[in-house]
């Protein structure tokens, strides 16, 4: 069989060494998500395209990865093929809910308009009854459930009602169970705490904190007035030390824009001296973007927010906390808006496919793809406007096409390349950095020259 060397692999610039004085290169696969060591002499024959210098173990490594391929084949056909497999897949459904309209945040950047108000009584028995039906077909062998907002703890009764059906059903069928919770973490306490991880399931929180303290009660201010940082944070850091909670995540992420820029550092700080460095902690850091809405008078651009990023990353490995170097996994489904068994219910009763469409004013009356109190609405939502987003690749219609990381970023944002604004991930601006960073980790330096 004859073969090639693929497209979708990363090569480090620089050589790397140990005290025992061995000499490599990093190879990062994208469509594998894997990170391979290998001799610069291996390095510089895969750059050159030339497999007639590798021993066959190395060889095996290399297709093992998918970085060596047969001669063939046609890696974005594969690539997109698989991608749609999985966006078909009827397995595991994603229920996306938002429990109440309402936010007791009002964040600088945010570009939803919330209304006070939860489902009604109603609403919330035809959103039960579409889960559970869901729950009970036959081809489904994972339910996922993912509470959302606006703030959905500002609907936890709802949370907890509904998680009681939809937790029991699921073990009923056989069929496994997750929830996750997208949150300000403001009205997280150590009842509800226990009650969404013990009886709702809730096995990942996705909590924003946007700076030290007094750059996030500015960047995320209350509706009240009040600060929030302190009390989100020690609620959370009182939770790492539960032992029944070792299995549960906590997901800090930071919006980072031309206001709190230069207060990043000093919050890694602070999150490493208060004890975050836990396994089952993730930090991760992003660019302020549209939400439907004009951020361009604060949106860093996307190349000098990758360079600054490199250095907070740094710092995060130098203190211990946990953060992605590199995508460890592939990214088979870009986004929930692109599964046909996925869909996200708002908490006007809205069915859509987008998590960006609902409380913004002019996506929730021309985005909509159904209501929940329809009587004729199909049992997986009807068709989204990023259905056919993988055709759209393949078509050219974005760069995503020609892009060595679309096995591990799947083109980011679907809406984002609609509206013109590329949602390309840092790591494409800033691989050679985090290579370093992966390296570093386990204890390899950069060979000097000369």
């Amino acid at each position: 069989m004859t073969e090639k060397t693929g497209r979708y692999f990363v090569v480090s610039d620089r050589t790397y060494t140990d005290d025992s004085g061995i000499q490599v290169r990093l190879v990062y696969a994208t469509r594998t998500a894997r990170l391979l060591f290998v001799i610069p002499q291996v390095a510089d024959a895969l750059r050159a395209g030339r497999l007639d210098v590798m021993s066959p173990g190395m060889l095996a490594t290399l297709r093992e990865a998918q970085v060596v391929v047969p001669a063939e084949q046609d890696e974005l056909a594969e690539v997109l093929e698989r991608d749609r497999s999985a966006a078909r897949d009827r397995s595991q459904v994603d229920f996306i809910l938002l429990p109440t309209s309402y936010c007791n945040m009002g964040c600088t950047y945010c570009g939803q308009e919330h209304v006070r108000g939860g489902l009604t009584a109603d609403h919330r028995d035809r959103v039960r009854a579409r889960v559970l039906r869901a729950a009970r077909l036959a081809t489904t062998r994972r339910l996922r459930v993912d509470w959302f907002g606006s703030e959905p703890m500002m609907g936890y009764a709802i949370i907890r009602d509904l998680s009681k059906d939809f937790v029991r059903v699921a073990g009923e069928a056989g069929v496994e169970y997750s929830s996750q919770i997208v949150t300000n973490g403001y009205l997280l306490n150590e009842r509800n705490l226990e009650v969404l991880i013990k009886e709702c399931r809730v096995g990942r929180f996705y909590i924003t904190l946007d700076g030290p303290p007094e750059i996030h009660d500015v960047h995320r201010p209350l509706k009240s007035g009040k600060g929030s940082f302190w009390k989100i944070v020690r609620t959370v850091r009182a939770a790492l030390d539960h032992p029944d909670y070792q299995d549960v995540v906590f997901q800090f992420r930071t919006n980072v824009d031309v206001h709190n820029q230069d207060g990043v550092a000093r919050f890694i700080e602070l999150m490493a001296e208060l004890g975050f460095t836990r396994p089952n902690v993730h930090f991760s850091l992003d660019r302020v973007r549209p939400w439907s809405n004009d951020v361009s008078a604060i949106e860093l651009a996307a190349k000098d927010f990758a360079r600054r990023e490199l250095d907070w990353l740094r710092l995060m490995q130098e203190l211990g906390l946990p953060f992605t170097r590199l995508p460890h996994t592939v990214q088979r489904v870009t986004c929930p808006a692109v599964k046909a068994a996925s869909e996200l219910i708002s908490g006007t009763g809205k069915i859509f496919s987008c998590t960006d469409h609902p409380l913004v004013p002019r996506t929730e009356e021309t985005a909509a793809l159904g209501h929940i109190g329809q009587d004729d609405l199909p049992v997986f939502r009807p068709a989204g406007e990023f259905d056919g987003w993988y055709d759209e690749i393949a078509q050219g219609r974005s760069w995503c096409r020609d892009c060595v990381f679309l096995p591990t970023c799947g083109g980011s944002c679907p809406k984002a390349w609609h509206e013109g604004n590329p949602p390309c991930p840092s790591y494409k601006h800033n691989v050679q950095g985090r290579l370093d960073l992966a390296a570093e980790r386990i204890g390899l330096r950069p060979v000097q020259a000369g």
